[in-house]
C-alpha cells in the first residue's frame, strides 16, 4: 500500500511503520501509543516469547515551521530476556539483533516510495540518535529507544484549506 501523495499524514506515517514490522521477518508484534502501555502488556504477562522482538511506535510531538512539518517519534525495539543465566551474553545479543533492526528500518524509509520525493526526508540528513536499555522498567524488556524526525515540506496558504 504505497502512498502516492508527496504529503503524508500522521496515519498514513504510522501505516508505513506498521508495514515494515509486518514485512520484517524478525519482528513479530508492532505497537503504535504510549511506551507504558508495551510495559504493562509486559508486565501483565499479554506477551510471551512469540510477540518479541516488538518496534513500537509513540509520537513525541509536531513541529510547524515556515514551509515544513517535522514529526517527530520514538522508535522503541526490544526483545525480552526470559532466561538470567548468561545474562550479560543475552542482553548484548538482544541490543545487537535490536539495534540492527532498527538499522532496516532506517534502510526502510530510504527505498519507501514515499520518502523518495523531496517532499519527505529523515530529519537531519537521516541521523537518529538511539539509547539501550535492560530492565529499565522492572521488567525483562531489553532493547534500544530511537529519536527520529520525518520532515516533510507543506504548503501553507489559502489554497489547501478545504473550503467553498
Amino acid at each position: 500500500m504505497a502512498i502516492k501523495t508527496k504529503h503524508i499524514t500522521y496515519l498514513q506515517m504510522i501505516t508505513i511503520f506498521q508495514e515494515f514490522a509486518d514485512a520484517h521477518y524478525e519482528i513479530n508484534y508492532f505497537g503504535n501509543g504510549d511506551f507504558w502501555e508495551l510495559v504493562e502488556k509486559t508486565k501483565a504477562g499479554e506477551f510471551d516469547y512469540r510477540n518479541y522482538p516488538v518496534f513500537w511506535v509513540s509520537d513525541n510531538g509536531a513541529t510547524f515551521s515556515p514551509g515544513e512539518l517535522d514529526y517527530s517519534f520514538q522508535i522503541v525495539v526490544a526483545g525480552i530476556e526470559f532466561d538470567k543465566d548468561g545474562e550479560e551474553t543475552i542482553e548484548n545479543n538482544i541490543k545487537s539483533n535490536t539495534l540492527l533492526i532498527y538499522q532496516d528500518f532506517l534502510a526502510y524509509l530510504q527505498i519507501e516510495p514515499s520518502f523518495k520525493t523531496n517532499a519527505v526526508r529523515i530529519y537531519n540528513q537521516g541521523t537518529s540518535t538511539g539509547t539501550s536499555f535492560t530492565e529499565r522498567f522492572d521488567d525483562n524488556l531489553v532493547g534500544w529507544v530511537f529519536d527520529i524526525t520525518i520532515r516533510q515540506a507543506i504548503n501553507l496558504n489559502a489554497c489547501v484549506i478545504p473550503k467553498a
